[in-house]
């Protein structure tokens, strides 16, 4: 059984072209899949990719929307646990990008 892959790339083309090559790199030897956000879709063609969107709101410059912030992260921290257990990832890569942020606390916290 391949090992399950998790290749997490924020929105703009620096993120998510490393995160192509690395796709295409593992794609034959392992079960990979990728996640993006809406501006990361514009950067790949949905039939080429295993894609899931996993949307996640920029953290406000506002001091007054920073307790909703923290409480929008805790509920994708624990989306993204309930994702990464359901589809059973072994390994997550990060190419960086703030909607990185709750998948990498969820893989941290799930080991």
């Amino acid at each position: 059984m391949k090992k399950k892959i998790l290749i997490s790339t924020g929105g703009s083309g620096g993120h998510v072209i490393p995160a192509t090559i690395i796709y295409k790199h593992l794609e034959h030897n392992f079960d990979v899949s990728m996640t993006t956000d809406l501006r990361g879709i514009k950067f790949l063609n949905q039939n080429e990719y295993n894609l899931t969107i996993f949307n996640v709101r920029p953290i406000s410059k506002n001091l007054l929307s920073i307790p909703f912030d923290f409480f929008l992260m805790l509920v994708l921290i624990f989306k993204s646990i309930i994702f990464l257990r359901k589809n059973k990832i072994n390994i997550l890569i990060s190419t960086g990008g703030y909607m990185s942020l709750p998948l990498c606390l969820g893989a941290k916290i799930l080991n």
